[in-house]
Formats: structure tokens, C-alpha cells, sequence
């Protein structure tokens, strides 16, 4: 019994030095995402827990398309490490799951961009993928799903690379 007991013990550790090492765990860089609640309507349809936008963020919201929103509020926003070899998740909704983003490195980062595949999801239904590059301090803007009158936009942006 006890020579099991060492065989078991002694599995668990080559399992656990081998997580820790484990080179896929290695942050390779930060993501970033900002949803914003873009409306002609009401912007206190979006509840009370919003935040105001800043009017340098606004203007770049309101090129996003030919006919611009009158307003734009925040509605939450998440920052989260990038595995080299792992899906990540954001979740800007927070405590909330309504609304996540999974992305995962396609490759190694060079000349300070990298390729991901990014997915959105909303009630735990993939809405969208794409497959972008990003750089650093440049975001990705998707118009998401419509919302209370209005549209959901997502800012997602490489925050940090490390390589």
C-alpha cells in the first residue's frame, strides 16, 4: 500500500513540474476590451451603471460610420493576460457572461503585431469570428449585436506585447 501511495505521489509531482513549465502558460502580451452603448435614443436606457466616454474616444467612435451616433456611454471593459498557446477569455460585462470574447495567438508576435483567432459570444453563442492582426495601442472596433435602442460597439486592443 505504501508503495503505491509513493507511485501515486509521485505521478501527481511529474504532473505538476510539468504544468508549471509549461511554455503555453508563458503571458506573451495584455488584451484589452471597452463595450460602449452607442444610441440616438436615450442613453439611460443602458441602466445606471454606466460610464461617461471620453470626447477623444467619441470622435473616433462617431468616424466609425458614415451616419454617427448622437450618444455614447461605457458600459465596462476588461483587461486580461494572452497565453502563448491557450484560449483566453474577456468578459466586459463582469459579473455578467452575456457578452465574452475568447482569443487565441495563431503565431508567435513579430514586428510588434500579433495574429489572433478572436470569437464573440453572447448567451453562449458564438456570433462572430474573425482572425485579425493586432498591434500595439491600435484597436479593433466591432459593431456588435443591437441593444435597448441602440448597438453595442467593442474597442479590443493589444494593451502589451512582451516580445
Amino acid at each position: 500500500m505504501m508503495k503505491l501511495f509513493l507511485i501515486l505521489f509521485s505521478i501527481c509531482s511529474l504532473i505538476q513540474v510539468s504544468w508549471a513549465n509549461d511554455l503555453g502558460k508563458e503571458s506573451i502580451g495584455i488584451m484589452e476590451v471597452d463595450v460602449y452603448y452607442a444610441t440616438n435614443s436615450d442613453p439611460k436606457k443602458a441602466g445606471i451603471n454606466t460610464q461617461v466616454v471620453n470626447p477623444q474616444v467619441v470622435g473616433k467612435l462617431s468616424k466609425l460610420r458614415d451616419k454617427a451616433y448622437n450618444h455614447y456611454v461605457k458600459l465596462g471593459s476588461d483587461r486580461q493576460p494572452v497565453f502563448r498557446s491557450y484560449e483566453n477569455w474577456l468578459a466586459p460585462l463582469k459579473p455578467s457572461e452575456e457578452l465574452l470574447i475568447s482569443f487565441e495567438p495563431r503565431e508567435a508576435a513579430s514586428g510588434g503585431k500579433l495574429k489572433l483567432d478572436l470569437e464573440l459570444w453572447q448567451s453562449k453563442k458564438k456570433i462572430m469570428k474573425a482572425g485579425p492582426t493586432l498591434q500595439k495601442g491600435k484597436p479593433l472596433y466591432i459593431f456588435g449585436p443591437k441593444w435597448r435602442d441602440g448597438r453595442l460597439i467593442l474597442s479590443i486592443q493589444l494593451v502589451e506585447l512582451l516580445q
